[in-house]
């Protein structure tokens, strides 16, 4: 493998903004700086993130007033789709940190060839998932859904939402790539766009308002592909990366050989992660329909708070991304570890004070027009363990999304991942609930165990600085003086 990142593409490459915008971004010198550095990086990516939650949240609330079945249908099918989506997501994310190392480097032009490679294959992984969606909705809403009304829910969507796959998989390359680069407010743009959108239709189209028809599910699939398009043409524009039939030129054999190194682990990862979130899911589905549609409630709200650390844990990569581009192995390590403690200690606070809230509110009765008794009580009890594990849930994203992934850490972090989700969190989050036949509170409890134990062993791992390294060295650069102190 070549000992240095490549200087630039091919000469017949031209010139976009995508290589000619944004300098290298400077590391902080002490925790203040940090996070001042982490916030006026990350707010946009933060604003993004909240944007692409609140998309799933905005199809839950509005797919609700449908009835429990098609709620329960829908969650089904988001969760095949968030396996899915983090698959592309690691592809994203491993084509993310080379151009985060070529941006410290200053070689934006040699990042063309892997983003273009990972869209390519992003694209192609989907294409199974659309086949299915086209051919076998049917059979695969029945398999989701024990129950005969949530799985003709489940089949409405897979039949209608058989675009999101694939158009998710550019959106999610091209976003983070920019963001990469330090454009973080393009693609927090796109996804208001996308979002007011999917919103806008959902209006319209879910419960039939303003004469409009009523299609129910199928408007709630249908909306979210329109949005993910627009989503798409906003960040091509951006890109401005001339004729399409000519990006394939600007791909080089060591892209491959990059992008496999970086973004296969990780992909694996996801896999394995999201699979087992899958797994825990169908088995809260077998608890019944109410406890199911309680769950569902909750993931979205979940999601919104995980993206607030996954956001500085984005932002997190990007800047140590850049510094290990450069070299400055020794500033990258001290940043990290800064990063590390503050984001975690923030989101304890933050998660207990949440819960706390959540339980008050529930008390005063104010959330009861919000949501339906006959799964208040579960919902909120679950939300309110999920508050009071974000601390540990933030630790382990900004260690793995922002610090191990910048130094492409990737392999183990697929192992941890692996071992952690099915070897703990599936057999008893299965036990709690099939077996013992616990509560939701008690079943979402233990599906965050594994988090918590994760939290030492990540600790380990970012203090041993075998994380930092140049991707295309071949060889990691041990901070052994850093890591003993």
């Amino acid at each position: 493998m070549s000992t240095e990142l490549p200087l630039s593409g091919p000469a017949s490459v031209r010139p976009t903004r995508f290589t000619q915008a944004h300098s290298s971004l400077p590391l902080p010198n002490n925790a203040r700086a940090a996070a001042r550095s982490l916030w006026l990086l990350g707010w946009p990516i933060l604003l993004q993130t909240l944007l692409a939650a609140s998309l799933g949240l905005v199809d839950t609330l509005m797919v609700s007033a449908v009835g429990p079945a098609a709620l329960a249908g829908v969650g089904l099918v988001s969760r095949v789709l968030f396996v899915l989506t983090m698959v592309l997501a690691g592809l994203a994310s491993g084509s993310a940190a080379l151009v985060a190392q070529y941006a410290g480097a200053g070689r934006l032009r040699a990042a063309r060839g892997p983003v273009v490679l990972a869209v390519g294959s992003g694209v192609l992984l989907t294409l199974p998932m659309v086949l299915a969606c086209l051919f076998w909705s049917g059979p695969l809403g029945a398999l989701l859904g024990p129950d005969a009304a949530v799985a003709e829910a489940a089949t409405i969507f897979l039949r209608w939402g058989v675009a999101i796959a694939p158009l998710s998989a550019v959106t999610l390359t091209l976003s983070a790539s920019l963001r990469s680069i330090g454009n973080t407010r393009t693609p927090m743009l796109a996804g208001l766009a996308a979002l007011s959108l999917n919103t806008l239709l959902n209006l319209l189209f879910i419960n039939g308002h303003f004469g409009m028809p009523a299609f129910g599910v199928a408007a709630a699939a249908a909306a979210t592909s329109v949005a993910r398009l627009v989503e798409v043409i906003w960040l091509l524009r951006a890109l401005a990366p001339g004729p399409l039939h000519r990006l394939w030129r600007s791909v080089r054999p060591i892209d491959w050989q990059h992008l496999r190194h970086t973004a296969a682990p990780l992909m694996a990862k996801e896999v394995a992660w999201a699979g087992g979130i899958l797994a825990s899911t169908l088995i809260v589905s077998r608890m019944g329909q109410l406890p199911l549609a309680a769950f569902n409630l909750v993931l979205p709200v979940e999601g919104i708070l995980i993206s607030v650390v996954a956001s500085a844990g984005v932002a997190t990569g990007i800047l140590l991304g850049h510094a290990l581009g450069r070299g400055e192995f020794d500033a990258a390590f001290r940043c990290a570890e800064q990063l590390r403690q503050l984001i975690s200690r923030c989101a304890f606070g933050v998660g207990m004070v949440l819960a706390l809230l959540l339980q008050l509110l529930a008390h005063l009765g104010w959330l009861d027009a919000l949501i339906d008794a006959s799964i208040r009580s579960a919902a909120i009890d679950a939300l309110s363990v999920l508050c009071i594990a974000f601390g540990a849930r933030a630790h382990n994203c900004i260690v793995s999304v922002g610090i191990l992934r910048s130094g492409a850490d990737t392999r183990w972090l697929f192992w941890v991942d692996l071992c952690s989700m099915w070897l703990i969190n599936v057999p008893m989050v299965a036990v709690a609930a099939l077996w013992w036949h616990w509560p939701l509170a008690a079943v979402v409890a233990v599906m965050l165990l594994e988090e918590v134990l994760k939290v030492g062993v990540f600790r380990w791992r970012v203090r041993s600085g075998r994380w930092v390294q140049r991707i295309g060295t071949g060889s990691m650069v041990a901070l052994a003086t850093s890591a003993a102190s």
